[in-house]
């Protein structure tokens, strides 16, 4: 029997930022559509060019998280810790962004992108959330939303998903004219990054073994 390494959730989570971060930029350079969660951010930065989409990342979170007061009415000190760590989430896509620019855009590359990006994504959305630390407000408003209307996760990040795509679309032909972020990756993403994060997990859980260095920090989620 192996013995399995433990790893303090504080590391996994940032690495798991980190990943997601490099994942996105390169999902875009592959020109295949991104994910529901980011489609929005990124059409509005499209459309109001001025800010940069990793800045419009911990916008529009923020935004969750002041619909989610409204609807909750019940605040927690994580939320602090959330928006804290978007705002590094947004900063590590304009520095990936920067870093990922200008690179080949032969066919065949964009889906070496792609695929090494869904890749690079499950792997670090299966670190953050295993981390057991306060979550970024994205997942903390689907996560709550879910408690407050005793509903199961699926149905709400369905709903959601839902929401950002019709958004993205609409606002996208109508202040662009044309369709921007979300394509075919959007859809398989959409169908498939599930299986792949629990594919994901099953072979982390077998080596590594994730534990907050803090209690307190795992407290704050509750």
């Amino acid at each position: 029997m192996h013995t399995k390494i433990i790893i303090p959730g504080e590391i996994t989570f940032v690495f798991g930022i980190l990943l997601i971060s490099f994942a996105i930029p390169l999902m875009v350079n592959a020109e295949f559509g991104i994910s529901t969660i980011s489609s929005l951010p990124f059409v509005l930065s499209r459309i109001w060019n001025q800010i940069s989409f990793g800045i419009w990342n911990p916008l529009f979170q923020v935004g969750l998280l002041i619909l989610l007061l409204a609807i909750t009415k019940r605040f927690k000190s994580g939320y602090l810790i959330s928006i804290v760590l978007s705002v590094f989430f947004g900063m590590s896509i304009d520095l990936f962004t920067q870093t990922l620019s200008g690179l080949p855009s032969e066919f065949w590359e964009r889906i070496l992108y792609f695929v090494f990006s869904f890749g690079i994504m499950c792997v670090g959305i299966s670190l953050m959330v295993g981390s057991k630390i306060p979550l970024m407000v994205i997942d903390t408003f689907l996560n709550d939303l879910t408690l407050f209307y005793h509903v199961t996760y699926r149905r709400i990040k369905t709903i959601f998903d839902i929401i950002c795509v019709t958004l993205s679309v609409a606002l996208s032909f109508l202040c662009l004219g044309h369709l921007e972020g979300v394509g075919i990756g959007t859809i398989i993403m959409a169908c498939i990054t599930g299986f792949g994060v629990q594919a994901v997990n099953t072979v982390l859980s077998r080596v590594i073994i994730i534990r907050p260095w803090s209690r307190r920090l795992e407290e704050m989620v509750q």
